[in-house]
């Protein structure tokens, strides 16, 4: 290339630049100029103004106070973007460096607490699945759906996975499109795949960590879902696997938004009522063929709770009656005590609750459980983030505005006063 060329070339990008983002400089003679920044040092800085045909350099001290302050932010944002490494998707990192990731992709995701609560969600249509690693030696084949990677211990067509991982990719939209920030959700598949270890036996899931009657389970340790292929309708025909896939599935949905929740809401406070709650919240939804139809969840949340769920599908079968502990001892109990022997009625006590500040709480403003999820991201946890849920309630009184909520379904909440 000739240097009269290159030359060109340089004027050409510099002026291309130079009309993107125009601004006026004002120096110390109260005289301005449009022009564009396009380089600057702590003493100097380089400005493209509009009319003329190559850059001037120039001397902060001789501008304004606020061009000074606009080139020391621009000086400030430039090192941040020169500093920051780019996370690319690594499906051999450990899970130290997964997490390191996370905290880097979804630095810069907005809130979403201020979009409406969605009435029907569907599963990305299009899903492109692929074989990425096929080792029939130590029998591990991984496949790549849109946000998802499969690891099974069978071969599997692709056409199979596309259809269970449907349900997957879906799980993973209702989370996102909720309004309440789990960031996770958001993030591309290109830069972060949730990852999903499939066995084809439930002898083999259960060596490998599966609780023995359990449909799936999110290891949060390792940041995986753990599933036996049964549970996805797969089965072995001669040499093959077909599937014989139930839309409704619980568990298995539950699971999934485990691993889509972003860290921050595993707080203390947050911890077993409201991570494990709005986890069945997902799960209970109403799902068919590909469809989340979020304007039944009020309704399934109390059959799944009171009873044994829609068409006798599993439940938590507490009853319409209910008494409940003391809400403040409850919230904030250890999660091993909430996942001992009272489990079952610990879970479903939580998905009422949430459902409750989801839908009913403040006429279904949700105005407490945006502040409580945003002090949580603050770093507040345990009682003073509980402080930001009550909005000035005592926690009698929550409890009470609980129960008549509740109340207003069919459903009677009974707590015990605390005195506080």
């Amino acid at each position: 290339m000739s240097l009269k060329l290159t030359t060109l070339t340089i004027q050409i990008c510099l002026l291309s630049t130079a009309l993107g983002e125009m601004r006026a400089w004002v120096n110390d003679k109260n005289r301005s100029a449009e022009g564009e920044l396009i380089s600057a040092t702590e003493t100097h800085a380089v400005i493209h103004f509009k009319g003329q045909k190559s850059s001037r350099e120039v001397a902060l001290t001789t501008l304004s106070t606020n061009d000074q302050e606009f080139i020391a932010e621009w000086l400030t944002q430039e090192k941040d973007k020169s500093t920051k490494k780019k996370v690319t998707y690594d499906p051999n990192a450990s899970y130290r460096d997964r997490q390191k990731n996370l905290s880097a992709l979804t630095e810069n995701i907005p809130d979403n607490f201020d979009a409406e609560w969605p009435k029907l969600i569907k599963s990305p249509e299009g899903l492109e699945i692929a074989l990425v690693e096929e080792d029939a030696t130590n029998n591990k084949y991984v496949y790549h759906s849109n946000h998802y990677e499969f690891i099974c211990d069978v071969p599997l067509k692709p056409h199979l996975v596309k259809r269970f991982a449907t349900l997957f990719e879906g799980t993973r939209e209702v989370c996102r499109a909720l309004p309440i920030s789990t960031k996770k959700a958001h993030i591309a598949g290109e830069t972060h795949r949730n990852r999903i270890l499939l066995f084809e036996t439930r002898e083999a899931y259960v060596k490998n960590g599966g609780p023995p009657q359990s449909g799936g389970v999110f290891i949060g340790g390792k940041d995986i879902v753990m599933v036996p292929l049964t549970s996805l309708g797969v089965k072995k025909v001669g040499s093959s696997y077909s599937i014989d896939y139930k839309d409704d599935n619980k568990t298995l949905s539950h699971e999934l938004a485990h691993q889509i929740t972003d860290r921050v809401y595993y707080q203390l406070g947050a911890r077993g009522w409201f991570s494990e709650g709005l986890a069945d919240y997902v799960g209970t939804t109403p799902y068919r063929s590909g469809n989340f139809f979020i304007s039944k969840s009020v309704g399934a949340a109390k059959e799944y709770a009171t009873g044994f769920g829609r068409e006798g599908n599993g439940g938590r079968h507490m009853g319409e009656k209910i008494s409940a502990p003391d809400l403040k001892t409850y919230m904030l109990q250890d999660y091993s005590r909430f996942t001992g022997e009272n489990a079952n009625f610990n879970y479903g006590l939580a998905l009422l609750i949430t459902t409750y500040f989801f839908h009913m709480d403040g006429d279904g403003d949700r105005v407490a459980i945006t502040s409580f999820l945003k002090a949580l991201r603050e770093g507040k946890k345990g009682e003073e983030a509980l402080e930001v849920l009550r909005q000035g309630r005592t926690f009698d009184e929550l409890a009470k505005d609980i129960s008549k909520g509740w109340r207003s379904k069919g459903v009677r909440i009974t707590f015990p006063e605390s005195g506080e």
